[in-house]
């Protein structure tokens, strides 16, 4: 049984693109604790997107392989598990938060529906869903929540679509959260709104925060500790 929270060992993941094979991940180690945060660090096409996307079982397999490693998500393997047991995993104990808000929430639903279907999904009943889902957003800051409840993603701003994808990512409490590039679409001040409130909630939660990002700043404002990758 492994003392870490989530712990990655050599993982190694490669693409086949157009009879090219390019290794994306290579031989890649770290671990995340209950209760802290850790920034993985590196240049665009890095592979830390890559790695962490693993995790979640988000690698398209083809084109993607995953060539060797080990994935433990407190003490059990979870690398290449059957479907159903990893869309039972995702979102009540490991969660994720996109870079393009736009892309990740759906267009044609409101964010209410979206929140409340995080929690339906993994059989919370529709009243309580609904219930929670106004206090979410209350929690991350969006006024009127009755209101905005039933409003559609283009009608919030790029830092209050972030907030609702929080809010739909934390619905379940889960116990890891992996941030991808959560700020770097939007200006110096409502960046620091975001990292405010993910620490806020990690205190509130205890939960494991995996923060992906190429900035600096992010690092020095929010991590215990910091994985820098390069090529893979």
């Amino acid at each position: 049984m492994s003392d870490h929270l989530l712990e990655v060992e050599n993982l190694s993941i490669r693409f086949h693109s157009r009879g090219k094979i390019v290794d994306a991940v290579k031989g890649v180690s770290w671990h995340l604790d209950r209760g802290e945060t850790l920034a993985i660090l590196g240049e665009s096409g890095s592979g830390k997107s890559v790695s962490a996307s693993a995790v979640m079982g988000l690698i398209d397999t083809p084109p993607g392989e995953i060539v060797s490693g080990s994935i433990r998500f407190d003490g059990r393997e979870i690398l290449n598990l059957p479907s159903r047991a990893q869309r039972e995993l995702n979102g009540s104990r490991i969660a994720m938060i996109f870079q393009d808000t736009l892309a990740a929430l759906n267009p044609v639903y409101t964010v209410g529906h979206q929140i409340s279907e995080s929690m339906t999904a993994h059989g919370v009943q529709p009243d309580q869903a609904r219930t929670k889902a106004l206090d979410l957003l209350t929690r991350v800051g969006i006024p009127e929540p009755e209101r905005r409840y039933h409003d559609y993603p283009h009608q919030f701003s790029g830092g209050q679509r972030q907030r609702i994808m929080i809010a739909a990512a934390i619905a379940m409490e889960p116990d890891v959260l992996i941030a991808d590039e959560p700020t770097s679409a939007l200006d110096v001040t409502v960046q620091a709104e975001i990292l405010k409130l993910l620490k806020s909630l990690q205190a509130e939660t205890g939960m494991g925060i995996l923060m992906i990002t190429h900035d600096l700043g992010v690092v020095a404002a929010v991590a215990d500790r910091v994985v820098v990758m390069q090529q893979g």
